[in-house]
């Protein structure tokens, strides 16, 4: 089994490693707040038919339950993708087959991560989908954009400048204004690895790094796993196709191109918490177009669910919302607890948006932090 104790805010015990989580791995606990476990549903009858389109089975909401089931499964019954969360009152049980198991990237961002979002507002936390960076003199920021705009590509060349790495893609955030490391592995679009990966000479994934073996791959990894990739499987969800298994298939074929940040810079440093001061939505513009704008906390807000909910919205989660409720609230309940954290967040910083038409996101915000390495 594996432990992973994020900031002893929720703990997560697993009997597959979990990649985005290595950096929490711990000693073992009990009471973990997750559980996932790989298992077989061949001697339930729910989950062994031949269907004609995707299923839930669940009872949840009724009668005011707190304690429930939610099984999932797809056209080909116990050969292809299957799940099952068992949710009493704040405790989850997630079961996975053996399918499921094989691609662990596909574990967690469509089932532990969403799952965790939801955790993380009960206790008073909000998982934001954003970078998170801090000053050598300690200024926290956050970073916000949609897939493939080039946040990570600004993360790794800032904290090549010295800034000290929170997180690329998840921040935890305990208000009023603090934002919580949550480092997990970077998926390197194609256009990062030229701009900001090649010519690293360092260990990957514990082996020797071979940068032309590296190349080879990246473009159509890249391809599978970026906002192309999200926007088709996105297409697919709205037809009756067996989403879940596929995306799981495919994943096993075409592992994604992730690297942690001390992968490419060895020297990285990473900062467990900071003070956020500023919030920056990377846009893209026009050849030769390079503005900051500041912007209110109510278009900041709009512009941060709208973020998050693209990274999270995603098969099968979009099946299951409405059929979550922890701590006897509903996923919708929850969804507006956190919108509301969000809101008193962003009303306590000054955010702006940083449009520009070659990428040079990073010497806008060098430039305002007036700050030179």
């Amino acid at each position: 089994m594996y432990y992973y104790n994020i900031h002893d805010i929720i703990k997560v015990k697993s009997q597959i490693d979990l990649q985005e989580l290595e950096y929490f791995e711990t000693k073992e606990f009990i009471d973990p707040d997750i559980t996932l476990t790989v298992t077989s549903f061949s001697t339930d009858p729910d989950m062994t038919k031949l269907r004609t389109k995707r299923k839930l089975i669940t009872g949840a909401l009724k009668d005011g339950k707190i304690s429930y089931d939610i099984k999932y499964t797809e056209h080909f019954g116990t050969s292809g993708a299957q799940f099952q969360i068992k949710i009493a009152f704040n405790k989850l049980d997630i079961f996975i087959n053996e399918l499921i198991s094989k691609s662990k990237h596909v574990t967690y961002v469509n089932l532990v991560e969403p799952l965790l979002r939801f955790l993380f507002v009960v206790k008073g936390y909000v998982l934001l989908h954003s970078a998170c960076m801090s000053t050598p003199n300690g200024i926290g920021f956050f970073l916000s954009a949609p897939p493939d705009t080039g946040k990570t590509t600004t993360v790794i060349k800032c904290v090549k400048k010295g800034f000290y790495f929170l997180s690329d893609d998840m921040t935890i955030i305990r208000l009023p204004n603090q934002g919580i490391c949550f480092p997990k592995s970077m998926t390197i679009s194609a256009h990062t690895y030229k701009t900001a990966v090649e010519a690293q000479t360092t260990e990957l994934n514990g082996a020797e790094y071979n940068e032309s073996q590296d190349k080879r791959g990246m473009k159509i990894r890249s391809l599978v796993h970026s906002k192309t990739g999200r926007s088709l499987m996105h297409k697919l969800a709205d037809k009756n196709v067996p989403i879940f298994t596929i995306n799981t298939i495919g994943q096993t074929k075409i592992r994604p191109p992730k690297y942690h940040i001390r992968n490419i810079i060895k020297e990285a440093k990473i900062q467990e918490q900071t003070v956020i001061s500023s919030l920056f939505f990377l846009e893209k513009a026009e050849e030769g177009v390079e503005e900051v704008q500041r912007i209110s906390s109510d278009d900041a807000l709009k512009r941060a669910i709208a973020n998050s909910d693209d990274a999270f919205l995603f098969p099968p989660y979009s099946d299951l919302i409405k059929y979550i409720m922890i701590e006897g609230k509903s996923a919708y309940d929850l969804l507006e607890d956190e919108k509301n954290m969000v809101k008193e967040l962003l009303s306590k910083i000054e955010c702006y948006v940083l449009r520009s038409g070659g990428r040079r996101w990073t010497d806008m915000i060098l430039q305002k932090f007036s700050y030179q390495n």
